[in-house]
């Protein structure tokens, strides 16, 4: 009986030994690793499932697993599996730290992806992406000695790492610092020509200094590799519209509006084409970019407000009125929206009202001309003469050529009995401005006579 039972038991042993041998489910490590190192990651993925459903305590399995999902840009997935393996123990693999540093920083949990950074530069002092990537974290977090203790000690280990180049170039820019910012991009651009954003950023460090050749140059570039690249149409608009070239800097607005990955909101890019179309003197294309910016997003206080000039010099003071307005609710603190309401009110002979707005304004833009001006004005129908000067004096330090303000701070001298300084101010507004002469000329010459 005994004998009996031993040879069924020998019989089931087999029969167990041999089912499990050919288990068409069983996945070795070895033949998941083949298909990560073929860079075929899903099927990774699925062969690690099925090894770690039976390996539950390989910690590399897991680290294995999450590079495929790092590969897969399944970054959620990947910290998962990178964090189980560290907590497993699996603590050799500087690379692992790095992503896991990398995934944090994209979430901006910055203090996170700096202690990852660390742990991957404990395991090699010599991990140069690394040092770059703790230097952009500090700054985020505008610690900028560390950010360049953190790139310079990048470039000592590599001289030719343009990451570096181009931050140290970033910091420099940023600083104020153009001829070194120049350098540094010019040296990225060399060490790696296929990168847009480095022509792009080089581009802006010439705009700086008003280079326009090498600025539309390094731009061109970025368009080259990227034709899609929408910050480089809209520098190169930037950059037309501040010399004046209107229709080059249209074009350009256009194809930014029209391009992907400018980064840049959509609506800006109306008010900012909006603002060409108006300097070149087509102010019905310029009201319509201004209305569709603010389609897009009914708090661009930028298109009210320059909606609200256009209608002002139409004379359409109400519907200019009524932008303003909207400007201020917006932005309580828009010198430039104060200045124009106040200038409506003054308008109406509401001096008040005007007089309110434009304290206002210069409490907000203290160095504009028109609003100092407009306070002298109500000072002056006032007969407020002392105080109107004040003001006048103030226009005249910051525009000395500025004719208006001769003429009615002469009249303030005049009735105040200071007629050789009205005669001298008479004198000066229609030096500035002839058309004046015929009006004034009697005047001057009353106050020169007294």
């Amino acid at each position: 009986m005994k004998i009996k039972l031993l040879a069924v038991f020998f019989l089931l042993f087999l029969a167990v030994q041999n089912s499990y041998t050919y288990d068409s489910t069983r996945v070795t490590f070895d033949e998941a690793m083949d298909a990560l190192d073929a860079e075929s990651y899903e099927e990774a993925v699925q062969l690690f499932d099925s090894y770690l459903r039976i390996a539950t305590g390989h910690d590399e399995g897991y680290y294995q697993r999450g590079n495929a999902y790092y590969a897969l840009e399944k970054y959620d997935k990947a910290l998962t599996d990178y964090t189980r393996a560290f907590e497993m123990g699996y603590k050799k693999d500087e690379v692992m730290f790095f992503r896991m540093g990398r995934i944090y920083e994209e979430s901006k949990d910055y203090l996170t992806a700096i202690n990852y950074f660390n742990q991957a530069i404990e395991i090699d002092k010599k991990y140069t992406q690394a040092y770059v990537e703790l230097g952009r974290l500090y700054m985020y977090t505008d610690e900028l000695t560390k950010a360049r203790q953190n790139f310079e000690k990048a470039l000592q280990l590599d001289p030719n790492d343009a990451d570096a180049n181009f931050a140290l170039g970033e910091m420099s820019f940023n600083s104020g610092n153009t001829a070194d910012a120049i350098d540094y991009f010019e040296k990225a651009v060399k060490l790696d020509s296929t990168n847009t954003m480095y022509f792009y950023q080089l581009g802006l460090s010439y705009a700086s200094i008003k280079d326009s050749v090498n600025t539309i140059k390094s731009f061109d570039k970025s368009l080259k590799i990227d034709p899609s690249f929408g910050l480089a149409y809209y520098g190169l608009a930037m950059l037309y519209k501040n010399n004046r070239n209107y229709p080059k800097a249209i074009e350009n607005y256009t194809k930014a509006i029209n391009s992907k990955g400018t980064g840049l909101m959509p609506y800006f890019l109306y008010t900012e084409r909006g603002i060409a179309y108006r300097d070149a003197g087509e102010t019905e294309q310029a009201l319509q970019d201004f209305a569709f910016a603010i389609k897009l997003n009914v708090n661009d206080t930028d298109s009210y407000l320059e909606r609200g000039k256009i209608l002002l010099a139409r004379g359409n003071d109400t519907a200019a009125f009524e932008d303003f307005n909207k400007v201020i609710q917006l932005d309580d603190k828009n010198g430039q929206a104060y200045a124009y309401r106040g200038n409506i009110y003054l308008n109406r002979l509401l001096y008040d009202l005007a007089e309110g707005d434009l304290r206002k304004a210069v409490t907000y833009v203290p160095d504009d001309t028109l609003v100092l001006y407009s306070l002298g004005n109500i000072l002056y129908q006032k007969d407020d003469f002392m105080g109107a000067l004040s003001y006048y004096d103030k226009a005249l330090k910051i525009n000395p050529k500025y004719s208006a303000v001769f003429e009615n701070r002469g009249i303030c001298y005049y009735n105040l009995g200071f007629y050789k300084l009205a005669a001298a101010d008479f004198e000066a507004a229609m030096k500035y401005n002839p058309s004046l002469t015929e009006k004034l000329k009697p005047l001057y010459y009353d106050a020169k006579s007294r």
